[in-house]
Formats: structure tokens, C-alpha cells, sequence
């Protein structure tokens, strides 16, 4: 049976500076919340509330600090899927056979004009599977309300959800009886690679040749043993709106040959960033 995941919930990109993270995405066309502080744990983040129901945080983890994610200094590190229900996936995960550690309950405070809240979450990780770049884990929120509000949804570049999670590996098709052990039918093999399909959003596990056609001109990473977690991408409203506030800021983009606007890793915290229209 496979897991009840439904969706992409959030991608985690970790920053090496949150206040030049802070100030290059909002660059970029992103607004984020106030900075929220982890007691205990002297890491940090922004988040950006998306209006299609998922969002992205920009995370600041102190050095040497003992985190669940991939080692990286920056970029993306880790992908929340939304879960019916994190101890289900915990129940499912163990009956498939795989020994992870039990759901645990995490609170972060949230900043409000009124005072502030605890937003509260239920997190299950996923057991460690190849490509080792992206951790997977199941979050289910507890306090909606205070993850999404309407003044944090309001992106000028008009972005509507994270779409996609883009990921290369040499061997894509190596990959795939375990994506669909944990997933199903879900997981299936195309031209390109390895996608899993999560209602309307992808993770797109590419061959190195597949993700060069998307993106041409971006390199690879030329150690590959480990996969490389390249980014993700966007469903904006217009992609007008994206190149007008990538040009007035003279950030450099480029067209990939199916249209969409992208950003090469180094342009956006070692983040690959592609914006594809709604």
C-alpha cells in the first residue's frame, strides 16, 4: 500500500546569511513572513506562504548543527509532503518494512498583530533513499490559520504554488522500485526520468542528458554519486510579470525551449528556480 501523501506541502531551501536570503527573494518577487526563531535549536527561517495551498522556507541552520537535512551550505535540501495524516504514514512506513523514528509534534511561534501564536505541526521523516541530496518527510498542520494568512499570500511576481521539485541522478531508472514501493502507481519512468505525480505537483527525478534539454546552459554538479537536488518549480500567474521584476532588478534569466523563465542556481541561494504560467 503507499503512502497517503497528496501534494507537495513545502520546499526547504537553506541559506548560509537569512538576512541576504531575506533580501534576495524578495528581489525575486517573494514577500515572507517575519523572521521565526526555533527555541533550543538556534536556527531561523522565513517562509512564503503560497495561495495554491503550499509554500516554501528559507532556513538558516547554524553550523554544525544537528539537522535532519542533506549536508549543504545552500540550496534546496529537503521536500514536505502533505500527508492525510503523519501517523498514518508512520503506520504505512513501518508495515512496508522501513524502521524510522516516531511522528513527532514541533511547534514554531508565528507573529502576529495580536500577539503571537504557536503554529503547530506533526513531522514524520521518510527513510533516507536515494538521490541522498533530498530528505523527504511528511508534515501535517495542526494551526492552518497561522501558516497561511491572505496578507503573506500576495507575491508581486505572482506566484501560486511549488509545482514541482526538480532533482537529477545519473540513473534515474536504478530509482524506481523503491519510488514505488513508497508510492505506488504514482511513481512511473518517462523519457526524461523518474516523476513521482502527487495530484497536480511533480517530483522530476532527471537523467543528467534530460535536465540539460529543459535547461540548457545550466551546469551540473560533476559528482553526481549522491544526486544533486537542482530546485523547484513555481506556477505563477503570468510569466510577463516575473521578467518585468527580474529586469528591473537586473537578475539575470534565461527561456528554457518550453517557455518558462528560469534562474540558474547561482542567481538565487544555489536554488534553481523555474516559473512556469498557471
Amino acid at each position: 500500500m503507499p503512502l497517503s501523501v497528496k501534494a507537495i506541502d513545502h520546499l526547504v531551501i537553506r541559506v548560509a546569511d537569512l538576512d541576504a536570503g531575506e533580501r534576495l527573494f524578495s528581489r525575486l518577487g517573494f514577500a515572507l513572513t517575519p523572521r521565526g526563531f526555533h527555541v533550543g535549536r538556534g536556527s531561523a527561517n522565513h517562509t512564503a506562504p503560497l495561495s495554491g495551498g503550499n509554500y516554501f522556507e528559507l532556513i538558516y541552520l547554524p553550523p554544525g548543527s544537528d539537522s535532519p537535512f542533506p549536508e549543504r551550505a545552500e540550496g534546496p535540501v529537503a521536500l514536505a509532503l502533505a500527508p492525510t495524516e503523519s501517523r498514518a504514514v508512520y503506520a504505512e512506513l513501518t508495515a512496508l518494512g522501513y524502521s524510522v523514528a516516531p511522528p513527532r509534534d514541533l511547534a514554531r511561534p508565528v507573529h502576529l498583530p495580536g500577539g503571537d501564536r504557536d503554529a503547530r505541526f506533526i513531522n514524520v521523516g521518510l527513510p533516507p533513499i536515494a538521490p541522498e541530496a533530498i530528505g523527504f518527510f511528511a508534515c501535517q498542520h495542526l494551526t492552518r490559520d497561522l501558516v497561511w494568512r491572505p496578507e503573506w499570500e500576495g507575491h508581486a511576481n505572482g506566484a501560486e504554488r511549488v509545482a514541482g521539485a526538480i532533482v537529477v541522478h545519473p540513473s534515474p531508472a536504478a530509482l524506481q522500485p523503491t519510488y514505488a514501493k513508497l508510492f505506488g502507481a504514482a511513481a512511473r519512468l518517462d523519457a526524461d526520468g523518474l516523476v513521482v505525480t502527487l495530484g497536480g505537483d511533480a517530483i522530476s527525478i532527471l537523467a543528467p542528458e534530460a535536465f540539460t534539454r529543459r535547461f540548457p546552459g545550466i551546469s551540473i554538479p560533476a559528482d553526481l554519486s549522491k544526486g544533486w537536488f537542482a530546485g523547484a518549480t513555481f506556477r505563477v500567474r503570468a510569466l510577463e510579470t516575473v521578467a518585468k521584476i527580474l529586469a528591473k532588478d537586473g537578475i539575470r534569466s534565461a527561456r528554457t525551449p518550453a517557455g518558462s523563465i528560469v534562474l540558474a542556481p547561482a542567481e538565487a541561494a544555489e536554488t534553481l528556480l523555474e516559473f512556469t504560467a498557471a
